[in-house]
């Protein structure tokens, strides 16, 4: 049954600027995240270790044939980045060895090219590599011949058709002859694709991203920006003791500097504070300016956030309050000396936790009173969520999240004003967080209307503190957490994808203060909730419904509607609160358009009304029903 008493009234002052940093992603090179950056759709191209102890073969890959002809082995330090490199070795040339992938992603008709690094000892050796489906008997899809004639590191290639699309292919590298074949490299990438993803990044760039943090959080204290930089396969992959998996560098910091200029991308870069140094912060800092500079670009502001979660225990560089501070003392100068341009983002939690009977240290405060003038944002990290069998219980966890969120936002906002500092605040990585483990092999959240309302609600009260609240990084942009995609060449998007492009085009827009009277939630907490932004052609209406079983009819008022024409209506609702969102039919009055009319909600709905400001001088316009 619709509730009766739903009322927006929408005011004719504008107040102040919500950022489109607000609307800002998080790009983590944890759990997979490089690989989804990239074209290859081999897994270990690079042939990391450990081997397996009865193959010899590194991981991501097994044996071709049960037999003791040929022996498999990672040689360490001969690859081309010092790393290890696979030897196949073939004893009697009796029988075919060597190397097999499974669980390959191919589209029917695309053509692949295989691009080996090898070499052999002794005498050329010919492989015979094959692309085919799982099963035995079926043809392959492709066999090709393939000489290794250099004792030195050599790039070779092949190609491939494949003739159906198939998400279980296998690649097979065989030595069929006597002979000793090392590998340092195999990458399988569509012909004449870089080794970027085309895909992944059409998927991207069609978001129009405002800002982008990288190369993340817990990463981030590990992350040797270097390493990101000149040819790919010169690049290292490396143990990395922050994801207990590797560190991968073939997405690096001249990728992450290429698309933010190409995307229109605000840079978001965190700061080594863990296995970096001060003067490596500061070669980054150096290297970004002459990366623009060299491309005749003007430099943008870059934000520079100073570590990441070093108040926790769990970081590799967890450190008390006064070392933090002595941390900026030595990072801020030297970033700042080379490049002016830079905002300095801060921790502004309140506790540096206590270890081993240790007690705990006051962060904020002692940043508040010892370095001021050493940032210019503080910045928290939050993640909520909480597990409510009950879905009207689950729904008003969603809602009073968003609002313990805030409070604490808030609260760093006071301590700053208190302590006569004019530092804004940001909120570097926040989600739902429901589901994603570490050990699941995929670090995802749900892809529901638990997400989608946090995540709406959080926009509006991020938007409503503007400009206090400066920036926000959402967890994640793509894979862990994720809003796109990629599994090994299998690329898609979650509804909250389409969520993000409902908000995009209204910021930056000004505040316009709204009144709504509504029908209870629960405790106090309303049915619908509201924000509304103005641009220099539009008013936008966002509404909410965050009931998971009563619709809303709400009705529009406000005089300023009177001069505008209502130009779009777009409605996404989820079937039920585990559900995703899906496009759904808009429902309004006729005349909606002009003086107001009513808007008609299902549960767990968010809607979007754009209204065209009438250029000077055209005055109102017939408004028209979408």
């Amino acid at each position: 049954m619709t509730n009766p008493h739903h009322t927006i009234e929408i005011g004719a002052e504008s107040g102040p600027v919500a950022s489109a940093a607000l609307l800002g992603f998080n790009l983590e090179m944890v759990f997979g995240t490089t690989g989804a950056m990239l074209s290859d759709r081999l897994d270990n191209p690079k042939f990391c270790g450990p081997a397996d102890a009865q193959t010899g073969i590194a991981p991501g890959w097994t044996s071709y044939g049960i037999h003791m002809s040929v022996q498999c082995k990672l040689i360490a330090g001969l690859g081309l980045t010092g790393a290890e490199c696979q030897m196949i070795h073939n004893y009697t040339g009796a029988l075919s060895g060597g190397i097999v992938q499974k669980g390959i992603t191919v589209k029917a008709g695309e053509e692949l090219e295989l691009e080996l690094w090898a070499m052999v000892r002794h005498q050329p050796a010919t492989l015979s590599i094959m692309l085919r489906p799982a099963a035995a008997r079926e043809p392959d899809y492709g066999k090709v011949e393939l000489t290794i004639d250099a004792a030195y590191w050599k790039r070779y290639t092949a190609t491939f058709r494949a003739p159906a699309d198939d998400r279980d292919a296998v690649l097979m590298i065989l030595l069929p002859k006597t002979g000793t074949v090392m590998i340092d490299q195999a990458h399988l990438r569509p012909v004449g694709e870089p080794h970027l993803s085309a895909e992944t990044l059409e998927r991207i760039r069609s978001l129009r991203l405002s800002t982008l943090r990288f190369p993340g959080g817990c990463a981030s204290t590990n992350y040797r920006w270097k390493f990101g930089t000149g040819p790919a396969y010169l690049r290292p992959s490396l143990p990395d003791p922050v994801g207990k998996a590797r560190a991968d560098y073939d997405f690096g910091t001249d990728e992450y500097l290429a698309m933010c200029g190409e995307m229109g991308i605000q840079p978001f870069l965190t700061v080594n504070i863990g296995s970096g140094t001060p003067e490596e912060a500061g070669e980054l800092a150096a290297y970004c300016a002459e990366w623009y500079g060299s491309r005749g670009r003007e430099a943008p502001v870059i934000y520079f956030h100073m570590g990441n979660e070093h108040y926790g225990a769990w970081e590799i560089s967890h450190m008390t309050a006064p070392m933090y501070v002595q941390a900026l003392r030595e990072y801020v100068p030297r970033i700042r000396a080379s490049y002016p341009r830079a905002r300095i983002v801060a921790l502004g939690e309140p506790l540096s936790m206590g270890i081993a009977g240790q007690p705990g240290t006051p962060l904020r405060e002692t940043l508040l009173a010892e370095a001021l003038g050493l940032f210019d944002v503080l910045s928290l990290n939050r993640y909520k969520g909480q597990w409510y069998d009950n879905p009207h219980e689950q729904m008003l966890n969603v809602v009073q999240s968003v609002d313990k969120v805030m409070d604490d936002l808030t609260a760093m906002i006071g301590d700053c004003r208190k302590n006569g500092s004019a530092a804004t605040v940001a909120l570097t990585e926040w989600n739902y967080w429901m589901r994603a483990t570490t050990w699941d092999g995929s670090f995802y959240e749900p892809d529901d209307a638990q997400h989608a309302l946090f995540y709406a609600g959080m926009i509006h009260a991020m938007a409503r503190q503007a400009p206090d609240v400066e920036a926000a990084t959402f967890y994640h942009l793509l894979n862990p957490m994720g809003i796109v995609r990629n599994e090994r060449g299998h690329v898609y998007e979650t509804s909250q994808a389409a969520l993000y492009r409902l908000y995009r085009p209204a910021f930056p827009g000004a505040v316009v203060p709204v009144r709504v009277v509504a029908g209870e939630l629960a405790d106090g907490y309303p049915q619908l909730d509201v924000l509304a932004l103005r641009t220099p052609d539009s008013l936008w209406l966002f509404v909410g419904n965050r009931s998971h079983e009563r619709p809303a009819e709400v009705a529009l008022v406000g005089a300023v509607l009177a001069g505008l024409r209502l130009d779009s209506a777009t409605v996404l609702a989820a079937a039920h609160y585990q559900a995703p969102l899906r496009e759904a039919e808009p429902e309004l009055d006729a005349d909606a358009g002009t003086a107001g009319g009513k808007l008609r909600l299902p549960p767990l709905a968010i809607a979007r009304l754009r209204y065209r400001v009438p250029a000077p001088g055209d005055g109102a316009v017939e408004g028209t029903r979408p």
